[in-house]
């Protein structure tokens, strides 16, 4: 799994900024002794608030701590795995898209606005169920810039949309909103976000022509993740 970290100060506020590099452990929650260290880079090109990709298998369902040292202090986090049968089943890497109609500026679904981006974005002209099965492979970015818990889906919708020239060719780009109009906002959620068992924003979903998931951004993702994973899928 890829679990993008954060470093925060005292207060719990997260840092705009770090380290280039933190070095973690992993291992069970009360264990003596962790895992070797791995080294993971500061990612934060294009984005406003830096964070660290780390990507791991839990071997067992449990909670499992994960350590760090950054500047002579120490930091640690407790996370639980849980069996794949306890959790939403979001479509994972190997698996096939959900195939359904999305929002789109001829057919909004009920959906208003249709992008609360500012102004919208251009994301919006092609259905879901449309781009599957067709020649150009699929970017479809679930987030809510305007409500967005952590307030990263505006800039990451931002730099998916700036590459949107360099691929209009070979990728089609969707982005669907979190909630249905403003009234909504932090209780019903769209179709899409329902269907795709969605409990976090933003997440990207990258997919073959035919639908199946290459790669999948959850949480946020900077310009360097994105041109990588865009290159990976186009190849």
């Amino acid at each position: 799994m890829r679990l993008p970290l954060a470093l925060a100060d005292g207060t719990g506020v997260l840092l705009e900024e770090g380290p280039p590099e933190i070095t973690v452990r992993t291992g069970p929650a009360g264990a003596a002794e962790l895992g070797q260290p791995v080294t993971l880079r500061r990612h934060d090109r294009g984005i406003p608030r830096a964070y660290y990709p780390l990507t791991t298998t839990f071997p067992a369902p449990g909670t499992w701590r994960i350590t760090t040292d950054v500047e002579g202090r120490s930091a640690e986090m407790v996370v639980s795995a849980l069996d794949r049968s306890q959790v939403p089943a979001v479509p994972a890497v190997g698996e096939k898209m959900i195939t359904l109609p999305t929002p789109t500026v001829d057919d909004p679904r009920g959906v208003e606005p249709i992008c609360t981006a500012v102004p919208p974005c251009p994301l919006h002209a092609t259905s879901l169920d449309t781009a599957v099965g067709g020649d150009k492979a699929i970017a479809m970015l679930i987030s809510t810039p305007a409500y967005c818990q952590t307030a990263i889906c505006g800039p990451v919708l931002d730099l998916l949309v700036s590459r949107q020239g360099d691929f209009a060719e070979v990728l089609t780009m969707i982005h669907v909103e979190v909630y249905p109009n403003r009234e909504s906002a932090g209780r019903t959620t769209t179709d899409t976000v329902r269907a795709y068992g969605l409990a976090w924003e933003p997440s990207l979903f990258l997919a073959l022509p035919d639908g199946t998931i290459a790669s999948r951004l959850d949480y946020t993702y900077d310009a360097d993740e994105l041109d990588q994973a865009l290159a990976e899928l186009v190849q």
